[in-house]
């Protein structure tokens, strides 16, 4: 590349960084508001219904996020990745990804419709074969509000991309608490359902670009979309594999009543421990767009710089909740959930530590998918998956329902998403020459085991005691990252232009 070329890319990269800063403002807000709601839901789901009832729901809901969260990630990704490479073609794209979406969202829709049986035989409860009818109709609505979100972020109009979710959580939140009052866990799904049916007529209003002659070759978006779709249900199933697994032996080794309730437990300790991925899905939308840029322009010191930078404050955040959700897991359960639901307090730090490698994994891999490494990103997760599988497959029959069970499939769970996070760094690191900082790394493993030992010998019991247990070891992670010089002066100043922004 030229003298003249490396100033404009610098340019570039200054100008991007800029609107990513102003991006992960947004975004970061509406995905706090999404993971608030989301806890909301689901702490109060504990008392409209019954442990049973919840249980029912939980694995319902992990079948039908396996396929949706599959979906939305895919098409924004795709949609994203053509629109962000020129903003030109945006409603190009948008058309061919609205035919594509109906057409994907209607086959997925009636396979899950008339699959709910099997779906139900397999978790060894048939009775929730109608949930899975109801809840089928969502992913179709998904598919085509998906459409539109990636519009948004190829754009790189990250408010109007945070508006949709801010509007989807809330009415989400209304519609599947109010129903689920009246009609139990159908009336969930139902509110469900009518809350992605309202997004997305909003967003297609919202998002109707002008009006253009070109037309962007379907193939080519489908041929993308093809290989994300694979590593989209990969990583979904690593998201959500675990708890449907569980359910299936315990079924097996126990009545319906004990299989629902450690079905439940586990739930919701995955509530807690999935808002670290939660979080870092600020960062994939954020740098998707501007690694899809840099790596079309074969700007390859631009892209190791994002990819570098990308790692090390997500190693910093995902800690940084890791820490606050493991350092008093009993104290944190009692405190939210109804007492039945603390039996899963032992199994709370193992799958916490294995929700945070999977945080930085989806992170590793969005990087990867925008440079256009679909193969690598599908092996990756693939290798997550069967890990997992194969360690549930080998520890939870083993194990004695209760406590036991529940630890030995957080154990399982975890041994996976360490395995596919570790290749994912190596494999980076080989590809687009960035990782996360090996001294990042060692300053963060010390700041974690500060921060666990006073969460751990911090004296008292209680549920007073323990949210101040929690409260420092959040303060002595900080405050070994600020002694180590891994948070410095840069860092707090560009943390104080993104709140003034």
């Amino acid at each position: 590349m030229s003298a003249g070329g490396q100033a404009v890319s610098a340019s570039g990269r200054a100008a991007d960084g800029a609107t990513a800063a102003k991006g992960a403002v947004f975004i970061s807000i509406a995905k706090i508001y999404f993971m608030l709601s989301g806890f909301v839901q689901q702490v109060l789901l504990t008392r409209i219904l019954g442990v049973a009832e919840y249980g029912a729901f939980a694995v319902v809901n992990n079948v039908i996020s396996i396929v949706n969260n599959t979906v939305v990630q895919a098409t924004i990704q795709a949609v994203s990745k053509f629109t962000a490479e020129d903003d030109a073609r945006a409603e190009a794209v948008q058309r061919a990804g609205v035919r594509m979406q109906v057409v994907l969202g209607a086959a997925l829709a009636g396979a899950l419709f008339w699959g709910a049986p099997f779906v139900a035989g397999f978790v060894h409860a048939e009775r929730y074969t109608t949930a899975l009818r109801i809840a089928a109709v969502i992913p179709f609505l998904y598919a085509v509000y998906a459409v539109f979100v990636g519009s948004a972020n190829g754009l790189r109009q990250f408010r109007t991309q945070a508006t949709f979710d801010i509007g989807f959580s809330t009415s989400k939140t209304i519609l599947l608490l109010g129903l689920a009052a009246l009609w139990r866990v159908n009336g969930a799904f139902i509110g469900f359902a009518g809350a992605a049916a309202f997004i997305m007529v909003v967003a297609s209003r919202v998002m109707r670009l002008p009006a253009s002659a070109e037309r962007f070759p379907q193939g080519r978006l489908t041929g993308y979309m093809g290989a994300v779709v694979v590593y989209g249900m990969l990583l979904n199933l690593a998201l959500n594999y675990d708890l449907p697994i569980l359910r299936h032996f315990a079924g097996q080794g126990a009545g319906a009543g004990v299989a629902d309730a450690v079905g439940a437990q586990y739930a919701a300790l995955r509530t807690l421990a999935l808002l670290p991925y939660q979080a870092l899905v600020v960062v994939t939308f954020v740098i998707f767009p501007l690694i899809s840029r840099a790596t079309f322009a074969e700007d390859r010191e631009a892209t190791r710089v994002y990819v570098t930078q990308t790692l090390r404050y997500a190693v910093i955040l995902v800690a940084a909740m890791g820490i606050v959700l493991a350092a008093r897991p009993a104290a944190l359960l009692g405190l939210i959930y109804p007492a039945a639901y603390v039996a899963g307090a032992p199994a709370m730090p193992i799958l916490v530590a294995g929700e945070c490698c999977l945080a930085l994994l989806a992170v590793a891999c969005a990087i990867l998918n925008a440079a256009g490494l679909t193969r690598a990103t599908v092996s990756l997760v693939a290798v997550t998956v069967v890990c997992g599988t194969a360690a549930a497959a080998l520890l939870v029959p083993r194990a004695a329902p209760g406590a036991p069970m529940l630890v030995a499939a957080a154990s399982a769970t975890a041994l996976g998403m360490v395995v596919g996070f570790v290749a994912s760094a190596v494999y980076l690191r080989a590809r687009l020459g960035g990782t996360p900082p090996l001294a990042t790394l060692g300053r963060v493993a010390l700041a974690i085991a500060a921060g666990m030992a006073v969460g751990r010998f911090a004296p008292g019991h209680g549920r007073i005691a323990g949210l101040a247990a929690i409260a420092l070891a959040g303060v002595a992670y900080v405050v070994v990252l600020l002694m180590t010089g891994e948070l410095g002066p840069e860092d707090r100043a560009k943390l104080g232009r993104m709140l003034r922004r």
